[in-house]
């Protein structure tokens, strides 16, 4: 018990050497990447007949960020539309569907950062045994392979499937979105680099790709108020590139005071300005009969 109030004194003694440069270069990235995500909604909303300024796409982005944070994972999107739809700036069907699009659109540079992931494992498990390395892959594919097969077989994933066929984007818009993700993307890497720089860490820009696909899963783990599995995550990816347990430690509090102390502050003074109240059950799945009865008058 002594170790582990060492450790936590040491990091939090750790985290006051931030240098505020860095510091404050990762806020603005983080606050520049709300934009892009609004501006790559609000394509795909316009593609659809929605119509949505980058502000407000913003807005409700940041607002569905905080609801996500707090609540399980449907409360964010739920959150979003609600925020988009409370100005009158589409139907509930319009705001849906753009925010399937938008969120595949995402799939191109998160494959291209595992790739540079892939990198960055295949040199640190370049000394286990051969049968070590199968059976951590076996295990990886396994559950990649029940997530799938669980999601194939959800009434959700067919009404996901129905609804893009009924409303496809064009090939432009689409690749217009994909460039909106790679610099989202590339925000994230950004960000991480100069959080890990803000301490004096160097990393290899594989090792920041992998520390980017580390907090995507962790982010699509329950946790608590959605704390735990992110943080968890990245403490454990930056001991395995060599950094001491307080460091990581430091490196992982700056960067989730960012994404995640910003966000849901921010977003949750999104919410109570728009109407806290009426978001707050939406964001829980109370509107759900009224969002389908609206879809299918759209």
């Amino acid at each position: 018990m002594h170790g582990i109030w060492h450790i936590v004194a040491t990091s939090a003694q750790r985290l006051a050497t931030a240098q505020p440069g860095y510091a404050a270069a990762a806020l603005t990235l983080y606050v520049v990447s709300l934009f892009i995500a609004g501006a790559r909604w609000r394509g795909f909303l316009r593609a659809l007949g929605a119509d949505a300024g980058v502000v407000r796409a913003t807005l409700a982005t940041l607002g569905g960020i905080a609801a996500g944070n707090l609540a399980p994972p449907p409360a964010g999107e739920a959150c979003r539309i609600a925020l988009l739809r409370s100005g009158g700036r589409g139907t509930w069907q319009q705001a849906t569907v753009a925010a399937i699009w938008d969120r595949l659109s995402e799939v191109p540079p998160i494959l291209g950062l595992g790739a540079m992931a892939i990198v960055a494992a295949r040199s640190m498990t370049a000394g286990w045994r051969p049968q070590t390395v199968a059976g951590g892959l076996a295990v990886l594919l396994a559950l990649a392979g029940i997530a799938w097969s669980r999601t194939r077989r959800s009434g959700a994933w067919s009404r996901w499937r129905a609804q893009l066929a009924r409303h496809r984007v064009s090939g432009g818009v689409f690749t217009q979105g994909v460039a909106f993700s790679s610099l989202l993307w590339l925000q994230d890497y950004l960000r991480l680099t100069c959080v890990t720089l803000a301490f004096g860490v160097a990393l290899a820009p594989t090792q920041i790709a992998a520390l980017c696909i580390v907090a995507m899963l962790g982010g699509a783990v329950p946790g608590v108020a959605g704390l735990g599995p992110v943080e968890g995550g990245l403490v454990a990816g930056l001991v395995a590139f060599g950094v001491d347990v307080p460091t990581a430690a430091a490196i992982t509090a700056l960067e989730r005071i960012i994404s995640y102390g910003f966000s849901t502050s921010a977003g949750a003074v999104v919410i109570g300005f728009v109407g806290g109240a009426p978001l707050w059950k939406a964001a829980r799945g109370r509107y759900a009969p009224e969002s389908e009865a609206d879809a299918a008058r759209s």
